[in-house]
């Protein structure tokens, strides 16, 4: 596992530790690198569920063992928030609320404030579809092959995010939604992870990425001085090794003065 460090300019100091994309997996080496580390604040930018695994708004069971002990352990280091990808689209109320119980803050299409900082959660648009297909006003799951509808994030809120005070950090998981959905918005920095780095990894680029394809462009590292892309902490793509593409641990540090 490697642990990656990014500084970026900005009004306030502060370090962030990005991860992303941990899928249930034991997370013994995240917890050691983020005690050595000692960030002000812990971001936690989606995927931490394994799969699409039948729950009908209960994931927490005995299959997702190392999810809740991620969080507890993060946020006896430091305050954690918390946002939601494609895979935990069937996460439910209940969930949420013991993951919460942790001490962690959920960023679900919302905002909570730390400090100086605006922390904000742009929720995956698998969770929004699923939880609309339980109201049965939608049809089907936007991976679903075939599927031709249209179906975008909730970004009606941005826009009294945007406009909140303090410096204003948005956990987003799909590094795709920047160039659709954000690059323009009043947004200091986003935290994304989903690429998993391109999976195979060669001459410095990333092969595939889920929502941008061949050669992503945002496959991991920092874009317009304000989008950070995680390559992740593992692996779901289990016939396709990682290739050239280590596991990470991401450490933005914000300062006055770069």
């Amino acid at each position: 596992m490697k642990e990656r460090f990014y500084d970026i300019s900005s009004p306030v100091n502060s370090t962030i530790a990005l991860i992303s994309d941990t899928h249930n997996t034991a997370s013994e080496r995240v917890i050691e690198s983020l005690k050595k580390r000692h960030p002000d604040i812990i971001a936690v930018a989606g995927d931490f569920f394994m799969g699409y695994i039948p729950g009908n708004g209960k994931l927490l069971t005995d299959s997702q063992k190392n999810v809740l002990s991620l969080f507890e352990a993060c946020v006896s280091i430091a305050p954690t928030y918390v946002s939601l990808g494609n895979h935990e689209r069937k996460i439910g109320d209940e969930d949420i609320s013991r993951i919460q119980k942790t001490g962690a803050i959920v960023v679900d299409n919302g905002w909570a404030v730390h400090d100086d900082l605006a922390i904000g959660g742009l929720t995956s648009v698998s969770v929004c579809n699923f939880r609309e297909s339980r109201k049965g006003t939608k049809e089907s799951h936007p991976h679903t092959p075939g599927n031709k509808k249209e179906i975008k994030p909730n970004t009606a809120w941005l826009n009294t995010f945007e406009n909140s005070e303090g410096y204003r950090i948005l956990l987003c998981h799909h590094p795709e939604y920047y160039p659709a959905y954000l690059c323009g918005r009043n947004i200091d920095l986003i935290l994304s992870g989903h690429t998993h780095g391109g999976q195979i990894r060669l001459f410095g680029r990333g092969l595939y990425a889920p929502g941008q394809g061949w050669l992503p462009k945002y496959a991991g590292g920092v874009y317009d001085g304000k989008l950070v892309v995680s390559r992740g902490l593992a692996n779901t793509a289990k016939p396709i090794p990682r290739l050239f593409n280590p596991v990470e641990v991401v450490y933005v540090k914000l300062s006055r003065d770069r």
